[in-house]
């Protein structure tokens, strides 16, 4: 064929430089002043684009991750997008940092996204016995360390979050076990999520178990120095499993909804167990519109009141522990069929929030395990830690500072006598809570008198000779 032939055919195709509307690695391919070619690879030696808007106050992204989940990543309108190359090296073009949600990097259209953040919490402890000859006992302890990589890749809706504690109480695991070691490890979380549908998003992994309110919310977003005891006895914490959400239901802002399948042993298990497992539901309804009500304390100063009602149920085939996933191995082997229910609402108003929630528990059997003592005789299966507990709490912000001032009281009740091994006891006390930048940086001290049934013969007497407890942290959050 000859020479300038093939030329005049190939011409065309030496003048196009191949493009990319994603952020990839591009063969070089300087454009013409007159015919600039949208998407095409920068000149070299061009600096590159810096993307320095800020976060705008009230957007997705200002109000995002009150919890501990990762926030929605916003990105800029653009061109519709080219199919997304998913063996292309995706180039970093954005880079920002927002208190409370740490360093974030990404690309330009956000379907690559890396989000690092850390929380520490370091807490003293001092408790005053009042019955004779006991004595004063207090701590120093770094309570939370915690660190987060949260973020998106292949896409803006296949999303994942992976929270480490270590902290000594952070790799504590909730139940003890044979295997010294299994559960003491610095893994809290670790999911993906699938975002496709906004009615039906999928948790796959570890995770809180969406039971109780005060459990689900962030230990960092609490207007006390710790969650109540009532929540340490009946919460479900995290587990291994699979879970069915939305955070607003039809998109009207109203309903919140969680159904899960969970392997019932809690975190951290990865040996072969029984076919126990947990299944877990839970319904929030917000009756006055949407609200932040994944956060203690209305910070925000509502000029609208939010109020968020919501009801759980879980039942629990094979529990390990006499709590759940909490607590003790009962003495005989077994395990226990459980059935767990709760009803919990928040209200926030002008600076004044309350928090309430009721629990209840009940053994549907007691599986005896068939353990032997040391002569080899059997050992009495265990009673069920049945009962029922409440908490209040009410809050209110000092305007116009950042003072909050808190107080609670709550109680554990055996209501099933000597068919249960629960034990009544109670907590009552007060707080003050100093707001430097809200809660990603707070200053906080309570104070509670804790006593139970073993204390007296009668409330009173009990009271009298309880535990005076008092706790001051302080939070850096970044």
């Amino acid at each position: 064929m000859p020479l300038h032939f093939v030329l005049a055919l190939s011409w065309p195709l030496m003048q196009t430089a191949p493009t990319s509307r994603l952020l990839v690695d591009a063969p070089e391919a300087v454009p013409t002043p007159e015919r600039p070619r949208v998407g095409a690879a920068p000149v070299a030696g061009a600096p590159a684009p810096v993307d320095a808007e800020p976060a705008l106050e009230g957007s997705a992204e200002a109000g995002a991750d009150k919890g501990e989940g990762p926030a929605p990543i916003d990105s800029e309108p653009e061109t519709p997008p080219a199919k997304l190359d998913r063996k292309a090296t995706a180039k970093v073009q954005k880079f920002k940092f927002k208190p409370g949600r740490g360093f974030e990097i990404a690309t330009k259209d956000g379907n690559y996204v890396l989000a690092i953040r850390a929380r520490l919490q370091v807490r003293y402890d001092l408790e005053h016995p009042n019955m004779p000859g006991e004595p004063i006992d207090h701590v120093l302890q770094i309570r939370r360390a915690r660190v987060v990589f949260a973020g998106n890749v292949f896409g803006k809706h296949n999303r994942y979050y992976i929270q480490f504690g270590f902290s000594p109480r952070d790799m504590l695991g909730g139940l003890p076990d044979n295997s010294p070691g299994i559960r003491y490890n610095p893994v809290r979380d670790a999911r993906l999520e699938f975002t496709y549908l906004r009615d039906a998003t999928v948790w796959l992994g570890q995770m809180k178990v969406p039971f109780s309110r005060q459990r689900l919310i962030s230990s960092g977003n609490q207007q006390f120095v710790d969650r109540s005891s009532v929540n340490e006895e009946f919460n479900l914490d995290r587990d291994l499993g699979l879970q069915l959400r939305s955070d607003d239901i039809g998109g009207i802002g109203r309903f919140k909804y969680a159904v899960g399948v969970f392997m019932g042993d809690g975190r951290n298990v990865y040996e072969l167990t029984n076919s126990g497992a947990l299944y877990v539901g839970r319904v929030t309804v917000m009756p006055l519109g949407k609200f932040e009500d994944e956060s203690e304390g209305d910070l925000e100063r509502l000029k609208k009141p939010g109020l968020s009602l919501a009801g759980a149920y879980a039942y629990h085939d094979d529990a390990p522990g006499e709590r759940g996933v909490h607590g003790a191995r009962p003495a005989d082997g077994g395990t226990t069929d459980i059935h767990h229910a709760t009803a919990d609402l928040m209200f926030k108003w002008r600076g004044l929030s309350i928090e309430s929630a009721f629990h209840y528990r009940k053994a549907r059997r007691r599986n005896p395990g068939g353990a032997v003592d040391e002569l080899g005789a059997p050992i009495p299966v265990a009673l069920p830690r049945d009962g029922v507990g409440w908490f209040g709490q009410i809050g209110y912000l000092i305007p116009p500072v950042d003072v909050e001032f808190v107080t609670r009281y709550s109680f554990v009740r055996n209501i099933f006598g000597e068919k249960s091994s629960m034990i009544d006891r109670d907590e009552l006390g007060g707080g003050v809570n100093y707001y430097v930048a809200e809660h990603n940086f707070k200053i906080s001290f309570d104070y509670f008198r804790v006593w139970d049934g073993l204390l007296g013969p009668t409330e009173r007497e009990a009271m009298a000779h309880g535990v005076d407890r008092f706790r001051l942290v302080v939070q850096l959050a970044f």
